[in-house]
């Protein structure tokens, strides 16, 4: 949505070609620059809302909403709550490991030959996805 709004209004798509050579006008950054801009700003920003939500979700009550719609939650391996270290950088990691293209994929499949069935993101926080008992949501 912010790519259709502002990219129009940061230049044009193709930059103006000067005959002259020696003209002194500068060049208008290319629109391009800015739509690269613009989606890599809106991947930052749709990362860090995620972060927080996650983080703050987990912390606060033990799930997000969807793990809470599915009935699953994630602890620590002893069975303890994630502290807000951990429920971090569980999330970041989880983030972060979305830019690689292998390593993205590789991540949320670890699960299905891992013996303790964890991703690497809870490999890393020490934690693990349960089946929660309480079915209160």
């Amino acid at each position: 949505m912010a790519l259709v709004i502002a990219a129009p209004h940061f230049g044009p798509i193709f930059p103006t070609l000067y005959v002259n050579n020696r003209s002194t006008a500068p060049e208008p950054t290319p629109g391009f620059v800015w739509i690269y801009l613009a989606i890599f700003a809106c991947g930052v920003v749709t990362g860090i809302c995620m972060i927080v939500y996650e983080t703050v979700a987990t912390v606060r009550y033990g799930r997000t909403l969807g793990k809470a719609w599915l009935h699953i939650r994630p602890v620590r391996v002893d069975g303890a709550t994630l502290g807000w270290g951990r429920a971090l950088g569980r999330v970041a990691i989880y983030w972060v490991s979305g830019f690689g293209n292998w390593l993205g994929l590789l991540d949320p499949l670890w699960c299905l030959w891992d013996d303790k069935q964890q991703c690497l993101h809870d490999k890393v926080a020490d934690s693990i996805v349960i089946n929660d008992a309480d079915r209160r949501g």
